[in-house]
């Protein structure tokens, strides 16, 4: 009863977010350096054609928990589900880099607004677009570590990284004033994959961790 008080309060907040937007966060335009030549790195996938992850999403003071399923069908295609940890499902859905299917869904999530913002956090989650980015610059930064700039669609991607070329922060930022639509983070990696990722949401109350797990644990 709990949870689905909680997807009926989500899909409300995220509705009414995308049509009153007060996202306070401006990222501020950065003086760029030099084209960033090196590659940016990603080791999902590269070992194994599904990770799990230990969900929990909180919104206006509400929170729902679960398993998030994401298994590479190939390279352009995900299939991503998440239910319960007794086994009810949310939501299974096919994902692409631009697009996405719905194969099914509760009443409560299945609308537009709720499912695009669901599924382009997870599409950064695991970094699916990465390869989707262009025209990377190094952005000018008294921080010790190298921030880049690229373009994604009609935004742009900022990206902090380690000494690997290994994302620990990824920002998107949209419009004229860049304002951060949201950020997510990585953290406590193994094996250069992260086992902790945190989204956090600018124009909207919503935050999502995530703990990398196996159903061997």
């Amino acid at each position: 009863m709990k949870s689905f008080w909680f997807i009926k309060s989500i899909s409300s907040c995220i509705l009414i977010a995308l049509v009153v937007s007060c996202a306070p966060h401006t990222y501020k335009k950065a003086s760029v350096t030099t084209v960033y030549e090196q590659p940016i790195q990603s080791y999902f996938f590269s070992k194994d054609s599904v990770h799990y992850f230990k969900t929990s999403i909180d919104t206006y003071g509400k929170s729902l928990s679960g398993i998030l399923a994401v298994r590479r069908l190939n390279v352009d295609t995900l299939k991503v589900s998440f239910f319960t940890e007794v086994g009810v499902t949310f939501f299974d859905a096919i994902v692409t880099h631009d697009s996405y299917q719905l194969i099914r869904c509760i009443p409560q999530l299945d609308s537009k607004g709720v499912m695009n913002t669901i599924i382009e956090d997870i599409r950064w989650v695991v970094l699916f677009n990465l390869n989707q980015l262009t025209d990377p610059v190094l952005i000018k930064t008294s921080d010790p570590a190298p921030i880049v700039r690229s373009n994604y669609q009609d935004v742009f991607i900022f990206t902090e990284l380690s000494k690997d070329n290994l994302p620990l922060l990824v920002t998107y930022v949209y419009g004229s004033k860049f304002k951060s639509k949201f950020d997510i983070r990585y953290d406590s990696f193994e094996n250069s994959i992260p086992n902790k990722i945190f989204v956090r949401h600018y124009n909207i109350d919503l935050k999502i961790d995530l703990t990398a797990i196996s159903f061997s644990q």
